[in-house]
């Protein structure tokens, strides 16, 4: 693909969904783009603010969050696996409203503690490994689960 269609495309793509760095180089590797061209629209997609890490962050947590029920650990781990800056994944972690955060945890175990059978300590070890294959952190689940089975 041409340089300027490329450029068009990705103008057009990101000013629908907000984009990731490694997302967009992904799409010009696709489409065949040189990487020296890859870089420079990389570049002109930054200056002309396409492209926006903090913005993209804060809209991954949102979704995560709202939409998936994900936690902060996989979060973390998805923004630093697309190249997003620690101190951007940090700040946009640190807009969570932390009371909803959670409420959404507790819903969520909940609800999956009502499709769970067994003795006491093997629901309270399978919340224990859904809760962290979700990506909630320990000291947040271990809260839910002493309150329901005082462990």
């Amino acid at each position: 693909m041409e340089t300027a269609t490329a450029l068009v495309k990705l103008q057009e793509i990101c000013s629908r969904q907000e984009k990731a760095p490694a997302d967009v180089m992904a799409l010009l590797k696709k489409w065949g783009v040189d990487r020296e061209n890859q870089e420079e629209i990389l570049n002109k997609l930054k200056a002309e603010r396409f492209i926006d890490e903090n913005r993209y962050a804060s809209a991954f947590v949102r979704d995560k969050i709202r939409f998936d029920h994900w936690g902060i650990v996989k979060i973390r781990f998805q923004l630093n696996h697309k190249g997003i800056n620690p101190d951007i994944i940090a700040q946009a972690l640190k807009e969570i409203d932390k009371q909803e955060y959670r409420q959404m945890i507790s819903r969520e175990l909940d609800k999956k503690r009502k499709t769970l059978k067994g003795t006491s300590r093997e629901i309270w070890a399978k919340l224990a490994r859904y809760g962290s294959s979700r990506g909630y952190e320990m000291d947040v689940m271990r809260d839910f689960l002493e309150a329901d089975f005082g462990e």
